[in-house]
């Protein structure tokens, strides 16, 4: 087995790279996620703890060890033992899980040192497509894990019924590692197919009646009944999201599918059971039907407002679709049914930003409000403007352009006062002018001027920003995302994910994660009718959930957090 490296960005994301092509289905429950990271041993009797030496090396902190996934009744004597460490190296390679004084866990993940000369010799396998001839009628064909039904069909240039009728199969849904029958003569199972699939349906006309009855009896309690049972019940989410595997895989989207593994991976050790199906929506491509659309709980992606519409009209509102990465797209959410915008927009943020202001502001305080002079009323800018009347926030105005740089310097300094803060709000979403301002406002606050200014993402989106001067401002910024590193929970989400994947998450891993255990638990929590419930919040490790459901019948993510840039160079979560 190699030595993963990060810049690979982990052996099972290039793993899809190299793979996926048009759709994947992976579906997971807790056996399989159990066979993912180990096979558990029997419960029905004691037996002595096995360990085997895992084959998966990771690199960390400049050196390599071997990623062990502790399982039942495995002790660390016995992977000491298996792995020809001490103790104290397994103590010293994984500081941060406290195994001196907490002991090991189920499924916790150890870095284990390579002891000299005890490289296990890795066997490589070759996986290869079982087709083989069983008789004259058929042959076996053994999916693969980026296989759905279709695709198959269209390998072997024949009609998915007359599969589904030779293998006797009522539904299309077919697993990793199924073996099904590939017929030479389709055109004679697609006949029996059809009147086999007639019958059934004339002797089952009875029973069906009685089940839609029974359905009607139950209706009023089926709210209560989902809830108290949903976690018997298989949660079925799609991940649609323009991968580009075809070409060079997008390094973000694979960032956002490693962060939902990892996040499956956790539901399946809280006894949930996930089905995950993971489609290529690269190029405007559609390539999910109207019957998988029905079958999911939750669509997770497209990403643009162009590809979520497709996406709402090919599920003809059969499903929800989850806007994931851009706040832009809360238009679509406002005017479709059925869409949810995730990010917090950046119309949330400029409400919470006035609301923190009016917090905030004292009698002995002054609000000031730069804008550019002659530059066209954005959205922005307008939002801006219409929130702090909205809170009844009175402030000064302060308007130039670019052209007067340093002469504007002088008046701005004039109209804050010394006897309390002055609290600063730049209405403009013009890059060059937010960057000009934040540096008179830099070189003011040197001449001892009180200054506190106030923004929202999208200024911290600005490279070209010295970030000394956002510290200097005190700057207070309602944002959609945020990650506090010394979270334990944030703590325990880096281990896991760098032994995993051989790398640093990044901001789209967070989101990915967060997402996939929201609305798994909401559907966990509330079933079906989980747009009923009269509150849907929850905290993720990047970002907050508040929705709120729009006049159009779609919701809406309104849940901010608030950072606060200090003096000292570090950054405070403050809500």
């Amino acid at each position: 087995m190699e030595i993963i490296q990060p810049e690979t960005a982990g052996f099972f994301r290039q793993s899809l790279q190299n793979t996926m092509k048009h759709c994947l289905t992976v579906s997971v429950a807790i056996l399989c996620l159990s066979a993912f990271l180990g096979i558990r041993m029997a419960a029905q009797e004691y037996s002595a703890p096995q360990v085997v030496v895992s084959s998966e090396k990771v690199r960390y902190d400049g050196k390599v060890y071997y990623s062990h996934v502790v399982q039942e009744r495995q002790t660390l004597y016995s992977i000491c033992k298996a792995y020809h460490v001490t103790l104290q190296e397994i103590y010293d390679a994984n500081k941060t899980l406290n195994l001196e004084t907490e002991g090991l866990k189920k499924d916790q993940i150890l870095l284990i040192p390579i002891a000299k000369g005890n490289e296990p010799e890795t066997e490589v396998k070759e996986t290869q497509e079982k087709e083989q001839k069983e008789d004259s009628d058929f042959f076996i064909h053994r999916v693969k894990w980026f296989e759905d039904l279709n695709s198959i069909a269209k390998k072997y240039g024949i009609p998915k019924e007359a599969i589904m009728g030779i293998n006797g199969m009522t539904s299309e849904k077919v697993r990793r590692k199924d073996e099904i029958k590939i017929p030479i003569h389709p055109e004679k199972w697609i006949t029996l197919n059809s009147e086999k699939l007639a019958l059934e349906g004339s002797e089952g006309e009875t029973t069906d009646s009685k089940a839609d009855s029974t359905a009607m009896g139950d209706s009023q309690s089926e709210g209560i009944f989902d809830k108290l049972f949903s976690k018997d019940k298989q949660i079925s989410m799609t991940l649609l999201l323009p991968f580009n595997t075809s070409k060079k895989a997008d390094v973000q989207m694979m960032d956002f599918y490693s962060g939902v593994l990892l996040a499956t991976k956790d539901l399946g050790a809280d006894g949930r059971k996930i089905e995950l199906n993971v489609y290529d929506a690269a190029n405007s491509a559609m390539p999910v039907t109207e019957e998988r659309f029905a079958e999911s709980d939750f669509v997770i992606g497209p990403v643009s407002n162009s590809d979520i519409a497709r996406a709402v009209n090919a599920s003809k509102g059969k499903t929800w679709i989850v806007s994931p990465l851009d706040p832009r797209a809360e238009s679509i959410a406002d005017t479709i049914p059925n869409v949810i915008q995730a990010p917090a927009p950046t119309r949330a943020q400029i409400s919470d930003m006035a609301k923190w202001i009016r917090t905030d502001l004292r009698d002995s305080d002054k609000l000031i409000v730069i804008t550019q002079k002659g530059a066209a009323v954005s959205g922005y800018s307008a939002n801006v403007m219409n929130e702090l009347r909205n809170f009844g926030l009175n402030h000064s105005d302060i308007s130039f352009n670019l052209l007067e740089g340093r002469q504007v310097m002088d008046r701005i300094a004039r109209t804050m006062t010394e006897m309390g803060t002055n609290r600063v709000v730049i209405a403009s979403d013009s890059k060059a002018f937010v960057i000009e301002v934040i540096r008179l406002l830099y070189l003011i606050s040197s001449q001892k001027k009180d200054i506190v200014l106030y923004c929202t993402s999208k200024l911290r989106t600005y490279d070209e920003i010295d970030v000394e001067q956002l510290h200097a401002l005190r700057l207070h910024a309602s944002v959609s995302y945020y990650v506090d590193y010394d979270s334990p929970q944030v703590q325990d989400f880096l281990m896991k994910y760098r032994a995993l994947f051989g790398t640093e998450p990044s901001r789209t891993a967070f989101q990915g994660y967060d997402l996939m255990k929201f609305f798994s638990s909401i559907t966990n929590e509330y079933g079906k009718r989980w747009d009923r419930a009269s509150s849907l919040k929850g905290d993720g490790m990047q970002s907050e959930f508040n929705l709120v459901r729009t006049a159009r019948g779609g919701f809406v993510n309104e849940a901010v957090r608030r950072i606060v840039y200090n003096p000292d160079y570090s950054v405070t979560l403050k809500r």
